[in-house]
């Protein structure tokens, strides 16, 4: 399954050392060069710079310009990155695509792409019994730069609960 990867959602798991869920759920993850290019950025957080200095084997990143004929309505308001993501993404026929930012969201979801973003992430591996989905938000929200609604945390925390309920653990 191909799975192609924006800039915030690396960022977030590898503040909170949770980027190991990536290749645990997903196997691979490709990145465009402008999302390596932003993980690269002096304004990164440090962890992240560190991490995209010697990428692990589980992360590819697209250095070919071949996603850049590739458009979709939207995509000239978005930053290089999240553009670049999304084009990879319709180019490389991606199955999903891993993206924070709600015009970028909109953007993919209006191309036909299938999203999820951090949250996401964090509630899926919470569901497989990988993390603490609680603590891992309070850590997202505390040690980071991440936004969300209460709202959207409460639905997210529902959907887990009535998921739980109906597929217990042996």
């Amino acid at each position: 399954m191909t799975v192609v990867g924006d800039t915030s959602v690396l960022r977030y798991l590898v503040t909170l050392g949770q980027v190991d869920l990536l290749p645990r759920r997903f196997g691979q993850l490709l990145i465009p060069l402008e999302v390596a290019d932003e993980c690269r950025h002096s304004g990164s957080p440090e962890a992240l710079r560190t991490f995209i200095r010697n990428p692990p084997g589980w992360l590819s990143i697209d250095r070919l310009s071949a996603a850049s004929t590739v458009s979709a309505p939207g995509l000239e308001r978005l930053d290089p990155g999240e553009a670049a993501a999304i084009r990879l993404a319709l180019a490389r026929n991606a199955k999903l695509l891993l993206i924070d930012e709600r015009l970028g969201r909109r953007v993919a979801t209006n191309a036909k792409l299938r999203v999820s973003g951090t949250l996401g992430i964090i509630a899926d591996a919470a569901q497989r019994g990988w993390l603490d989905f609680e603590m891992t938000v309070q850590d997202l929200i505390e040690k980071t730069n991440f936004r969300v609604s209460q709202e959207v945390i409460e639905a997210v925390r529902r959907r887990l609960e009535t998921q739980a309920r109906s597929n217990p653990r042996l």
